[in-house]
């Protein structure tokens, strides 16, 4: 213990002014991160739960900040995801203040109560174990790429191909459009989808993919979303509204998420007015957009390329 104060203090460039501990090395046991008590030794609120000390983290993440990362991923990041992690946050630090104590810490990840204050503060927290989708972000920047997982989507099958393996997904976008059992309407029962046909076409797909992580757990390292095939594609001429959109489009979650609730309430009739939308795939956009949001939801992507047929 008294080493780890010796050289957390030395880290900081001084003594730490409260209680704190260890919560997270490196690989030669070197302090990366300490969980501060929630208030100082003098009784003065401390918000920032995490505190990234490594020298080789905080100069990688200042260089990160320094490029426009502040920026960078309060774009890339779902804003009701990263409002649900900065309550998540705060619940924690605030269940360690002792009954009684005025003045209370405040605001979630780094003291802010919304969008992204310091990303030091939420990649301790990743470190640490916490659900940040920030923290996720800036280990991918700083990581590289870590692979890539590639998607091919077509109206019949959707395969998964992430180093060096691929995993079939046991649906596809035309899979979805039919009952699969007793019960289960299928994507195509009405029209427009009822929520909670949308809501069990989320649910199958995800169902799926948790089946897929059990056997292939590396699915979740991947670092970027590749998304191939005809029906993604198709999928991305219509969120740029447009036969020829290039040949890449990279498209933030938010976007698709929109996208998605567009296409999916809609009458066919008034679906097809779309810009950009092949006539024949009036139904199976709606399934394909179904397994691209399920897709980046539960691997947590903030954004998915897509490539044009070749």
């Amino acid at each position: 213990m008294d080493d780890d104060h010796r050289r957390v203090s030395e880290l900081l460039g001084r003594e730490p002014e409260g209680r704190y501990e260890v919560v997270a090395r490196d690989a030669a046991g070197d302090p990366v991160v300490i969980r501060n008590a929630p208030l100082l030794d003098d009784g003065t609120p401390m918000p920032t739960r995490y505190w990234l000390v490594g020298a080789e983290a905080v100069a990688a993440v200042s260089r990160l900040e320094s490029a426009g990362g502040v920026r960078a991923a309060e774009a890339a990041v779902d804003p009701a995801e990263l409002a649900a992690a900065h309550a998540r946050y705060a619940a924690e630090r605030d269940a360690a203040v002792p009954p009684g104590a005025h003045p209370r810490p405040s605001g979630g990840v780094g003291g802010t109560r919304q969008g992204v204050k310091c990303l030091h503060a939420h990649y301790a927290w990743h470190l640490a174990g916490g659900d940040d989708p920030v923290g996720r972000w800036v280990a991918a920047q700083l990581d590289g790429e870590r692979g890539r997982l590639v998607v091919d989507v077509s109206a019949d099958r959707v395969v998964l191909h992430h180093a060096g393996t691929a995993a079939a997904l046991a649906t596809s976008p035309r899979r979805l459009l039919q009952p699969a059992g007793a019960g289960d309407e299928g994507l195509g029962a009405h029209d427009p989808p009822l929520p909670e046909d949308l809501t069990n076409g989320l649910g199958t797909v995800t169902d799926l993919l948790d089946n897929l992580l059990h056997e292939a757990p590396g699915l979740l390292d991947a670092g970027e979303l590749l998304l191939r095939g005809e029906e993604a594609w198709h999928l991305a001429r219509v969120e740029r509204g447009s036969d020829d959109p290039g040949e890449a489009l990279t498209i933030g979650r938010p976007d698709l998420e929109d996208l998605f609730r567009t296409i999916a309430t809609e009458p066919r009739a008034a679906r097809l007015h779309n810009p950009g939308l092949d006539p024949a795939r009036v139904d199976t956009i709606v399934a394909t957009a179904c397994v691209t949001l399920a897709v980046m939801r539960r691997l947590h992507f903030a954004a998915a390329t897509f490539a044009a047929p070749r």
